[in-house]
C-alpha cells in the first residue's frame, strides 16, 4: 500500500466518519417526507445509470451480472426502507419520517459490505474477468435499486397512511 493509498483511505473514511455523524445527529427526529419528491433521486440516478451503461455497455452475460446488481440493490433498498418509521404529525396534519437506530446500523453493514465486496472482486478477478467498467457497472446497477426501492417502499407506506 502507498503512502497516495493511505490518504485516499484516510479522506474516504473521514468523510464516512462526518457523513454517520451527521446521520446519527438526525435519528429519532421527525422529519418532513414530501411525498411528491420521493421520485426526484431515483430520476436522477436511473438517467446517471442509463448514460453510463449506454457509454459502456455490458456484454452478453454481463447483463445478467448488472441485473443481480440492480436486484441486490431493490432488496436492501426496501428493507433500508422498512426501517423507517412514517407517520402524520397531529398537529399539522402532514407526514414526517423518523430514522431509527437500526437504519443507522443498517447503513454501516452497507458500507462495509461495499467494501467486502470490493475486496473480494478484486482478489477473484483473475478468475471471473469481471473488469473494472462491469464491476462498476454493477455497484452504479445497485446504488439504483437501492434508492429507488427505499424510497418506493416510503411511498407505498405513507400512501397507506394518508388513506386510512
Amino acid at each position: 500500500m502507498t503512502h497516495d493509498d493511505l490518504i485516499r483511505y484516510a479522506f474516504i473514511g473521514g468523510a464516512l466518519v462526518l457523513a454517520l455523524f451527521l446521520r446519527l445527529r438526525r435519528i429519532g427526529r421527525a422529519q418532513p417526507l414530501r411525498l411528491g419528491t420521493l421520485w426526484i433521486i431515483p430520476a436522477v440516478f436511473t438517467l446517471l445509470a442509463v448514460a453510463i451503461l449506454r457509454q459502456f455497455p455490458p456484454d452478453g452475460l454481463d447483463w445478467l451480472w448488472v441485473g443481480l446488481g440492480l436486484a441486490a440493490g431493490a432488496m436492501i433498498g426496501w428493507q433500508r426502507g422498512r426501517l423507517v418509521a412514517v407517520g402524520i404529525d397531529r398537529e399539522t396534519g402532514r407526514l414526517n419520517q423518523r430514522s431509527s437506530p437500526a437504519a443507522l446500523i443498517f447503513l454501516v453493514l452497507l458500507v462495509a459490505l461495499r467494501w467486502l465486496l470490493h475486496w473480494l472482486v478484486e482478489l477473484s478477478d483473475a478468475r471471473w474477468h469481471l473488469g473494472a467498467m462491469l464491476v462498476s457497472n454493477i455497484f452504479v446497477a445497485f446504488a439504483v435499486g437501492a434508492l429507488s426501492f427505499y424510497r418506493l417502499e416510503l411511498w407505498l407506506r405513507a400512501r397507506t397512511l394518508l388513506r386510512g
